[in-house]
């Protein structure tokens, strides 16, 4: 059977942010990128300089429009933002770090990590409403192409949802998708069935001392 819509998926991720600790939790705060974040988003704008982009869409934080403004202007074109590809709303727990949550909230972030889609963040989002809202964005970017290249620049969150969407994969699964500042997914559709062809790509070699955050 002959393929009649083929559209290929750039999905990256932000680079790394500013954090005062480690572990501190940004959903919807606008952090800014570290130097080091912003590398990561020239690079993975070099990478795909050389695709034929459609279109390129990115969160309207400034951590991912950073990368989306580059990516964009290599193909001459101005990338489209969308409130609804943040990451999930963190509610109270944004800007706090998971271990004075976890000290605040006993069993809470338990339950985040061992039942997310039942979990939702004090007075933000819950997984149900995100999982939504993006596959909903998703959705409707891929509807405004009838085939090609495009591109979506947004959080570590979302790409979870986009690629454990794809493959099917249980909500309790997402976090063992590793998803690095500055990484490069790939998804195809064919007539809108996905084929997932690369996660987590950042060129850069597996260091035992350097695995990166979840």
């Amino acid at each position: 059977m002959s393929v009649t819509r083929h559209i290929r998926l750039y999905l990256v991720r932000h680079g790394e942010v500013v954090r005062d600790v480690p572990d501190q939790l940004f959903g919807w705060t606008d952090a800014p990128l570290t130097p080091r974040g912003k590398a990561q988003s020239h690079r993975a704008s070099r990478w795909l300089a050389t695709r034929r982009l459609a279109g390129v869409y990115t969160s309207d934080l400034v951590r991912t429009a950073y990368a989306g403004d580059l990516i964009a202007r290599e193909h001459g074109l101005e990338a489209e933002r969308a409130a609804t590809l943040r990451e999930i709303n963190m509610g109270d727990w944004e800007g706090q770090s998971l271990a004075a949550m976890d000290a605040a909230n006993p069993g809470a972030v338990e339950r985040l990590f061992l039942q997310p889609d039942q979990f939702r963040y004090p007075s933000g989002e819950s997984f149900i409403e995100f999982r939504r809202r993006v596959i909903d964005t998703l959705q409707t970017i891929l509807g405004d192409h009838a085939a090609g290249e495009i591109a979506v620049v947004t959080h570590g969150g979302v790409c979870r949802i986009v690629l454990g969407s794809a493959l099917e994969m249980k909500p309790t699964a997402w976090l063992r998708l590793a998803q690095d500042h500055g990484c490069v997914n790939v998804v195809d559709w064919y007539d809108g069935e996905p084929v997932v062809r690369a996660i987590n790509y950042t060129g850069e070699p597996f260091a035992s001392d350097d695995l990166g955050e979840p």
